[in-house]
């Protein structure tokens, strides 16, 4: 993947998002099943890719890889 949008940034957006959502008392479990993925990502040293390589964590807890 190119990067475009950084997984390290897109983690740091996330947590200031979940951050105002704790604030005003507000649910968002997409949102943090997202930054879970992205830490996943940074942890394996991916955190330079651009955030479509969600699909890498995706392959690696599904088992499976993609097609071209």
């Amino acid at each position: 993947f190119k990067p475009g949008f950084r997984v390290d940034l897109h983690h740091k957006d996330m947590g200031i998002i979940l951050a105002a959502a704790r604030e005003a008392g507000v649910a968002i479990p997409l949102g943090a099943h997202t930054a879970q993925l992205m830490q996943s990502l940074r942890q394996l040293g991916h955190g330079d890719l651009d955030h479509s390589a969600l699909l890498l964590q995706v392959e690696l807890l599904s088992g499976r890889t993609s097609s071209n």
